[in-house]
This record gives structure tokens, C-alpha cells and sequence, in this order.
């Protein structure tokens, strides 16, 4: 007996119809896995006709797109949610590698590499380098590039497959934040021991900010969600690779402070060097995924640190935080 091919409805948020939508909905009517349809939420009411698609129009207002996934999902009557970025478009294989999973009743979710479009400009391919760096992304690399298939317990929600009925169950909890709020619901959604597998291909391309102020901005962001989900929700967020930059900050404090006592000038000196070194080896790293200068990257490795670092100190001192 044949098992059916269940039903994904694929939810894109934004703010109005842009660039990104048309190349992401050409990009859709690619897919290999066909039984799917797709919902654009948008703050006021607006359409086109989509040859080839099955597409339904949604106005919300105007909400973060946490809550129009949530508007969304609700009217899909799909078995299967794919959250899609505006700004991302799937490879054609996106659907079918992920949907394979769900033959498993244990998984609950996939999540595939948002990988930097080769068309991206040199700025938004110095930023996807950035994030590709170990020395940015620490263990966490296989977001932004192909890598092992692998169980993860925290994925964004730029590309993340799951089952509709979770995920209406918990994302009603997660709707205070964002960004951060796919690290709570994959957290709520893992906490009785279901799975959500990264597989590598079920990839999106996923334009980036230009570096620096879009760039920066994002980090920044990030930076104090997760700063305060280390202590809000420490099951996933309590980790010591997030720390490390607002030590590298405080380190770079103190090396301001001792440069100027010649006795510890040389071994000072040695460190920044070999830092330097290791930023500049990893930029050259980056050269096989992205076409950006060497040089920009190291820079923009070195403020991601900065920015990461104060913006996650300044997350663990909030009390609450807000949209």
C-alpha cells in the first residue's frame, strides 16, 4: 500500500511584494516534491497571479513575521509548515529532502544551510563570509554551508520544515520575541524528545545585509536575544561559544589598558598578532564559498566579534525584552 505524499504549505512573511518574493516564488514552482501550496502574508492586502502555483494571499497588519507564520499556518490545512524568508529561495530539491523525514513520527522538524546566493554583491558576500568563519559561527557553520547530516535542537527559522500541529501548539508561547523566537519553539518542541534533523540538502540561498551597518544590525540583534535567552532559557542558550566574544571584548579592554607597560608590550604584541593571523587565515578560508575580499572579511570578523560581545552582555542585563 502506497503512503500519500503529505501536504506543505510554504509560508512566506513580509512587509509588502518585493524582488526577493517573485525570484523566491520562480524559484518554488522548481520544486520536485509537488503537492504543496504557498501562503504570502503581507501587512496590506496584496496580489499577482503566480502561473504554476497554488498560492493564497494573506493581509495581517502590520505584525513581525513571527506572528503572520502563526496567521498563516492557521489557515493552511497542510500537515506540514516550511517557513521561508522573504529575502530566501529554495534549491529545487528544498521540499523532497526534507519532507523524507517525516516518515520518522519521532522528527518533528527540518532545517537545511541558508546558503549566500552567488549573485549577491561583494558587500552581502563579505557579510555570508563572516558567518561562514569558524571564528564567527564556532560549531554552528553548518547553517550557513553544506554540512553532515546531524540532530540540532535550536535552528532559525529562515528555513525550517515542521510539523503544522506543533507548531500551532507552541508558537503562540514564542510570539514575544523576535528575533529569537524560532530558539524557544525549537526548544518547546524538542522538550519531550522529538527530533529535528539538519539535512544539507534541503538548502535555501539566502541573501544577506550588506557589511557593515545591515550586517552589524543583524548581529547586534542576535547578539542580545541570545544574551538573554542564557538566562531565561539556558537549556540551549547557556552554552560557552556564545560567551567567548564578550570575552574577546573584555580581552581587547585589558589589552588597551596594559599596552603602554613596555614589560608586557611583547607578549601583547604577540597575541594580537597571532589573532590577526588566525582572522586573516579565515577569511582566506571563506574564498571557497564566497567571492569577498580577504581583507574586508578579517575586518568584519573583528567587529562581529565586538558587536556580538557587547550586544550579548547587554542581553544578560535586560530584564525582559520586548519586539
Amino acid at each position: 500500500m502506497t503512503v500519500a505524499e503529505p501536504k506543505v504549505s510554504v509560508i512566506i512573511p513580509l512587509k509588502r511584494i518585493n524582488a526577493y518574493l517573485h525570484e523566491s516564488l520562480a524559484h518554488l514552482r522548481l520544486q520536485t516534491y509537488r503537492r504543496f501550496d504557498v501562503y504570502v502574508i503581507t501587512d496590506g492586502p496584496e496580489a499577482f497571479d503566480e502561473p504554476g502555483l497554488d498560492v493564497k494571499w494573506l493581509a495581517s497588519g502590520p505584525v513581525p513575521p513571527n506572528i503572520k507564520r502563526m496567521m498563516a499556518a492557521k489557515a493552511s490545512d497542510a500537515g506540514i509548515v516550511a517557513l521561508l524568508d522573504d529575502d530566501a529561495y529554495p534549491t529545487p530539491g528544498w521540499l523532497e529532502a526534507a519532507v523524507s523525514h517525516f516518515a520518522d513520527p519521532q522528527v518533528i522538524g527540518v532545517g537545511g544551510p541558508a546558503i549566500t546566493p552567488p549573485a549577491d554583491s561583494p558587500l552581502q558576500q563579505a557579510s555570508g563570509a563572516v558567518y561562514v568563519s569558524p571564528l564567527v559561527s564556532a560549531r554552528y557553520t553548518y547553517r550557513y554551508v553544506a554540512e553532515a547530516q546531524r540532530d540540532v535542537d535550536d535552528y532559525p527559522s529562515c528555513n525550517l520544515i515542521l510539523r503544522r500541529e506543533p507548531f500551532l501548539r507552541h508558537v503562540g508561547e514564542c510570539l514575544r520575541y523576535w528575533p529569537g523566537e524560532d530558539t524557544k519553539l525549537c526548544l518547546l518542541l524538542t522538550k519531550q524528545g522529538d527530533r529535528i534533523v539538519y539535512d544539507p540538502r534541503a538548502a535555501v540561498f539566502h541573501h544577506r545585509r550588506k557589511l557593515f551597518w545591515g550586517h552589524f544590525r543583524q548581529v547586534w540583534n542576535y547578539a542580545v536575544h541570545r544574551g538573554f535567552f542564557a538566562k531565561r532559557y539556558p537549556e540551549t542558550s547557556l552554552r560557552p561559544a556564545y560567551f567567548v566574544p564578550s570575552l574577546f571584548l573584555l580581552a581587547n579592554v585589558v589589552f588597551a589598558a596594559l599596552l603602554p607597560f613596555s614589560r608586557l608590550r611583547s607578549a601583547l604584541l604577540v597575541l594580537a598578532a597571532g589573532y590577526v593571523l588566525a582572522v586573516v587565515g579565515s577569511a582566506m578560508w571563506s574564498r571557497r564559498s564566497h567571492l569577498a575580499n580577504p581583507l574586508l572579511v578579517s575586518l568584519g570578523i573583528y567587529l562581529t566579534h565586538l558587536t556580538y560581545g557587547l550586544g550579548f552582555m547587554l542581553g544578560l542585563l535586560h530584564p525582559e525584552l520586548d519586539h
